[in-house]
């Protein structure tokens, strides 16, 4: 058998570093190990300048996270590739230098376990430390015992394809031409071809996967509308009102679009920081353990959980990366244990400040003590009169009042008592540490963009204030000149969302609807636009309508 031109060996190269991606998206599905993209390119998160993360974010909304999965398993399998590519260019230079003959075989079978291995150790002594696993992934979810399987499987897929298509493709005619002197012959279509199976490979292993993890609709949905944004007319807007408005609940009517007050476990919104899958955890095999600055560190079952006194409330949770008019916000009626009991329960120490939590997915996050002994602070393990779902944190999650959802952890597997200060995951990342929800509200009904007719309708939709709960929706039809007060609901609970409406008779032409808020504490919601990033969006929500 004969040596293969360079070109020839770059397409088989690329075809089998995708089989190796497909292999380790089959053992993350199987076993649930993290695959090496995605422990990768979670460590490489830290490494995105803060204004490229934001752009992102931006521009492809919740889909930026499969967009940069993709991404990362891409960029696996091209470095496989060349990982493969640089062991073939060694070993023509050691044929050559060593004087063995002309036109050996170009790779043996008993060579596929060598290139295995020496693609792992490339991987665990110099990729893993570059981004921030140490030296074979000790610092990385899975560690060295996770490797063995996450990686070694695949590279050995890698090493076995490789092998056998070059020993495939250096056939008779392959022969024939090398004993003539001209190297094999491999043409722009031949490289063409090659280069489509090896991106049709990887293609249809992302889809796959993410048919049997998260569906198409949920894994590639739209984000929340980026259209240009109204051109408003507001005036001087006071930051605060006194004395604040007293709340007035009117008798409620249930309109079409209107928001449900609680929202089905099933459409609860859901965020996770995870590229592939999150962590699905055994009930009867979970401890949650309290640790640190603690007298009497233990750990916690779900059973001994579920029978200390529980407290059921309404609680609205909203992600800090929503943006203005978004929908990455839900109400639940959540069933759990106080957060200052479990503590207490260890006895905290004299001098402690704040309580770690740490996530099964390596998700970590703190929060001030006073937060943690807050009364209305629990650990959750029941949503909607059922178990916590997988996605929302079974077997069980924080709630902690007036926080984006960074700061409500999920998968819990540790609370650590301690003092200082703390960076959590996304604060490493560019993303504040206090994580206040800031006063919103949102028009749900008519839609950005409808047509209506000039007879009597309503516009609708929520506020939200964290822990500080709605005095007031206001509402404007004509760019932010006027303001008329909105209908309300009686609110579920102190931490949830208000429902409100707007009883209008529209008149021809084009309008442009506007809402805003004021807490009971008199704080009208603020007018300036800002981004999520670093520590939520701002700014009122703004719809066009025209009237005929």
């Amino acid at each position: 058998m004969d040596r293969l031109a360079p070109r020839s060996v770059a397409g088989l190269a690329a075809i089998a570093g995708s089989l190796s991606v497909i292999a380790a998206l089959i053992i993350r599905y199987v076993f649930a190990v993290p695959m090496p993209a995605e422990l990768f390119g979670d460590q490489a998160t830290t490494r995105i300048p803060l204004p490229l993360f934001e752009a992102l974010l931006t521009t492809f909304g919740p889909l930026a996270k499969h967009l940069y999965l993709v991404g990362a398993l891409v960029a696996e399998a091209a470095l496989t590739a060349a990982a493969g590519l640089g062991y073939v260019g060694i070993r023509r230079l050691f044929i050559r230098r060593a004087g063995l003959p002309a036109n050996p075989q170009v790779l043996a079978w008993v060579e596929a376990p060598i290139v295995a291995i020496g693609l792992w150790l490339l991987s665990a002594l110099i990729l893993s430390p570059l981004v921030g696993g140490g030296i074979f992934e000790i610092g990385m979810l899975g560690g060295p015992t996770g490797a063995l399987l996450s990686q070694v499987t695949p590279y050995a897929v890698f090493a076995l394809a490789f092998v056998w298509q070059a020993r495939a493709q250096s056939g008779p005619d392959s022969a024939a031409q090398s004993n003539s002197g001209r190297e094999p012959i491999v043409t722009r279509r031949m490289l063409l071809r090659q280069s489509v199976a090896a991106v049709g490979l990887i293609g249809v292993g992302i889809g796959l996967w993410e048919a049997l993890t998260n569906g198409f609709g949920a894994a590639f949905g739209a984000g929340p509308s980026q259209n240009a944004r109204p051109t408003l007319a507001l005036g001087a807007i006071p930051e605060r009102i006194t004395p604040p408005p007293t709340p007035v609940y009117e008798a409620w009517t249930e309109i079409a679009g209107q928001t449900s007050e609680v929202t089905t476990a099933a459409n609860f919104y859901y965020v996770s920081k995870n590229l592939a899958a999150d962590p699905s955890l055994a009930a009867a095999a979970w401890t949650l353990n309290i640790t640190g600055m603690v007298d009497r560190p233990y750990p916690l079952t779900l059973d001994q959980l579920q029978h200390l006194p529980g407290v059921s409330q309404y609680h609205t949770l909203e992600c800090i990366s929503n943006e203005v008019g978004g929908n990455l916000m839900s109400n639940g009626l959540f069933v759990g244990a106080q957060l200052a009991s479990v503590l207490n329960l260890a006895g905290i120490q004299p001098g402690a400040t704040q309580v770690t939590f740490v996530a099964a997915d390596g998700y970590s996050d703190s929060l001030h003590l006073a937060q943690a002994l807050d009364e209305r602070s629990l650990i959750a393990y029941r949503l909607d009169g059922a178990p916590l779902p997988q996605p929302h944190g079974f077997p069980a999650r924080l709630l902690i009042p007036g926080l984006y959802g960074m700061k409500n952890g999920k998968w819990l597997t540790e609370l650590r008592v301690g003092s200082g200060d703390y960076a959590g995951y996304w604060e490493q990342r560019g993303w504040t540490s206090v994580a206040a929800v800031k006063l919103m509200s949102r028009i749900d009904t008519p839609h950005d963009g409808d047509l209506l007719v000039a007879a009597p309708s309503s516009i609708a939709g929520v506020a939200y204030s964290g822990a500080q709960g709605i005095a007031r929706v206001d509402v404007s039809v004509d760019a932010g000149r006027t303001w008329s007060a909105a209908n309300m609901r009686r609110p579920l609970g102190a931490l949830t969302w208000t429902l409100w409406e707007y009883p209008w008779l529209p008149t021809p032409g084009e309008h442009i609807i506007v809402a805003r808020a004021i807490d009971l504490e008199g704080r009208v919601q603020s007018p300036l636009v800002a981004p999520p990033l670093p520590d939520g969006s701002s700014g009122y929500h703004a719809i066009t309508v025209t009237v005929r």
